[in-house]
C-alpha cells in the first residue's frame, strides 16, 4: 500500500539517527576517552516523548524509539492496487494487509513502528564527559556523527548539532575556515570540544520524560 509505505518512511527518516548529518567529526568525542561497555542501569528505561508521544527505549547496549498511533486518511488516498475488504485494506500486488475502521468518510489505520536509533558497537560507540553521554556513529573511518545525552531530574535530554549558531560556534572553536563546504567535517581536541558544550552547543534538543 502507496500510502502506508510513504508513512512507514517519513517515521524512518524523521528518526533521531536516520540519515547521513551535515555536522561529523574525524573521531569520536571526546577524544583520548574510552568507550562505555554499556549504558548505566541508571540509564536504562522508559522515556516518553514531549513532541509526539513515542517511546524511547534504552536497554544495556540499544536504544529503540516506538511509534504506537492511529492514523487518518480517506480511501481516496490509497493506490489502485489497494483493495478494502471488511476491515482490512490488501495490496493486491504484495498481499500485504492492514487493520482498519471506518470514521464517518475517513479510514483509521493503526500504526506500529520500532526504529533502532542506536547500538553499541564497533561504529557506534558511547563515551561519558563532563556528566553527558556522547552517542558516536561513523559513517567513514574519519566521519562521526555525535549526539549529546543526558538524564535530569527524571528528564532525558537528547541533542545534535545543527543550528546555524552551532556551526559558527565549532569554525571559532576549531579554527575552521570561514568558506568550508556545504558539509563540515571538523577536527576537536577535548579542550576544542569541552569549550562547544560550554557554549552551549548542541542546540537542537528533544526531551523524554521518563516512565519506568
Amino acid at each position: 500500500m502507496k500510502r502506508l509505505k510513504i508513512i512507514s518512511t517519513i517515521i524512518i527518516l524523521t528518526s533521531l539517527l536516520a540519515c547521513e548529518p551535515s555536522v561529523t567529526f574525524t573521531d569520536p568525542q571526546p577524544i583520548d576517552m574510552n568507550n562505555l561497555s554499556k549504558f548505566s542501569i541508571k540509564l536504562q528505561g522508559q522515556y516518553l516523548s514531549l513532541s509526539d508521544n513515542s517511546t524511547l527505549i534504552i536497554g544495556e547496549k540499544l536504544i529503540q524509539r516506538i511509534y504506537d498511533y492511529n492514523y487518518k486518511i480517506h480511501p481516496n488516498q490509497l493506490d489502485s492496487n489497494s483493495r478494502i475488504y471488511g476491515d482490512t485494506i490488501i495490496n493486491l500486488n504484495t498481499f500485504e494487509r492492514a487493520i482498519i475502521r471506518q470514521d464517518g468518510d475517513s479510514l483509521i489505520l493503526h500504526i506500529h513502528n520500532i526504529d533502532t536509533l542506536f547500538q553499541m558497537d564497533l561504529d557506534n560507540v558511547v563515551r561519558k564527559f563532563k556528566g553527558y553521554y556522547f552517542l558516536n556513529t561513523c559513517y567513514d573511518k574519519t566521519s562521526w556523527s555525535v549526539k549529546k545525552m543526558q538524564l535530569s531530574e527524571g528528564e532525558l535530554i537528547i541533542s545534535s548539532i545543527s543550528t546555524k549558531q552551532d556551526l559558527e560556534n565549532l569554525k571559532e572553536i576549531t579554527e575552521t575556515p570561514k568558506d568550508t563546504v556545504q558539509t563540515y567535517k571538523f577536527t576537536a581536541t577535548k579542550k576544542q570540544f569541552k569549550e562547544f558544550i560550554k557554549n552551549e552547543g548542541f542546540s537542537d534538543t528533544e526531551i523524554f520524560a521518563r516512565q519506568r
